[in-house]
């Protein structure tokens, strides 16, 4: 949700009606945006998703499960444009044929098309194509039932497969795999963050760096966190050994023990109010954090905790942004080498501010929202 909700309020502030279907625990968060809310009882809120973080066959049912429920949310009213986050793809393809209406995708990771298949960079031969697990037939045939549950008569390999008319994509196309094969039916709009990069309105408090002049260093693994405390733990003893000032952000349920005097703690904070001032962010790859690292110019340390955080790693070491540290290898002592040296790298300063250029001119919230407008019309 976060990628898209400066979009919302963008198109709202211009006059546009946007209702948005979410789970009733974001509800307040988007209704501040200024949308419409359509609640319903959300079974990915309540999933053990630390379980699924490695079985992708349970992850994309999940998914499946959660379009189901919102479908069943969602009443007559036919909006212009049905607009949705690839991860519930079924919901949306399915709702815009069921209205007959034009239909939007917003991908906030990598996207696929006919010489790029996200899917198969994480589960399968690196992107190139060929081969699919099993499993996917088994998708396919409860894809089948769901469409045919709303009146909707169409190949599930289409509501998968089939490069969309319209994509908004949430990455520079320079990070994109394949980025060059991307026709127009992509549009690489880079991060949207609208009032996040300001701290202003925002379920996120904003942050202030200390001003004692010590480097500053944002460590984050988001939920993946709770699943391996033990690799956050070893980066957080890390930083511990380095007379930076570090800002961790954790989830509740994750305890860190004894914190050295110069790690603080946060639970809900801007990652972008911490990253104007960071010299690094180390994270477990989420594409997120990623993005708003890279647009203040800052590299990456990344230890890939899941199947799905493979992907970005690998992007950040081809282009020269940061290093990846396989977490069998990792150690505070590797920790903090790779630390020192992607800081004190002038080849990856140059990459990265290569990159953060790139995401400005990409055209953010600003053009995602145009985009959206001269489709519809």
């Amino acid at each position: 949700m976060i990628p898209n909700l400066a979009v919302v309020a963008e198109l709202v502030r211009r006059g546009n009606r946007v209702t948005y279907v979410t789970g009733e625990s974001m509800a307040d968060v988007v209704r501040a945006a200024g949308a419409t809310v359509i609640g319903y009882d959300s079974i990915y809120h309540k999933a053990d998703l630390r379980r699924l973080e490695d079985d992708p066959l349970g992850l994309i049912s999940l998914f499946l499960d959660e379009s189901r429920v919102m479908l069943e949310s969602v009443g007559e009213e036919k909006a212009d444009v049905v607009v949705y986050d690839i991860s519930v793809l079924h919901a949306g393809r399915i709702l815009a044929r069921k209205w007959g209406r034009p239909a939007v995708q917003l991908i906030p990771v990598f996207a696929s098309n006919e010489h790029f298949s996200y899917l198969s960079s994480i589960y399968g031969d690196g992107g190139a194509g060929g081969a699919l697990p099993g499993w996917v037939d088994d998708m396919l045939a409860r894809t089948a039932t769901l469409a045919r549950d709303h009146g909707v008569d169409v190949p599930p390999a289409d509501l998968w497969w089939q490069v969309q008319d319209f994509s908004l994509v949430n990455l520079p196309r320079s990070f994109q795999f394949a980025g060059e094969t991307f026709d127009e039916r992509f549009a690489f709009v880079g991060p949207c963050l609208g009032e996040r990069a300001l701290g202003e309105r925002s379920f996120l408090s904003d942050w202030t760096p200390p001003g004692d002049g010590r480097p500053i260093a944002l460590l984050t693994f988001g939920t993946v966190a709770s699943s391996r405390p033990d690799l956050f733990r070893t980066c957080v003893r890390a930083f511990g050994e380095l007379p930076w000032h570090t800002v961790v952000t954790v989830p509740e349920a994750v305890d860190l023990g004894p914190l050295p005097s110069n790690v603080e703690v946060r639970r809900w904070v801007s990652h972008m109010s911490v990253l104007r001032h960071a010299d690094v962010a180390v994270t477990h790859g989420g594409m997120g954090t990623a993005m708003e690292a890279l647009y203040w110019g800052r590299p990456t340390v990344i230890v890939p905790a899941t199947a799905i955080d493979g992907p970005p790693a690998r992007r950040v070491a081809e282009l020269g942004l940061g290093r990846v540290v396989d977490p069998a290898e990792l150690t505070p002592e590797r920790l903090v080498a790779d630390v020192l040296a992607v800081v004190s790298d002038d080849r990856v300063r140059q990459a990265t501010a290569a990159m953060a250029q790139e995401i400005r001119e990409a055209g953010g919230t600003a053009r995602a929202a145009d985009e959206l407008e001269r489709y519809a019309a």
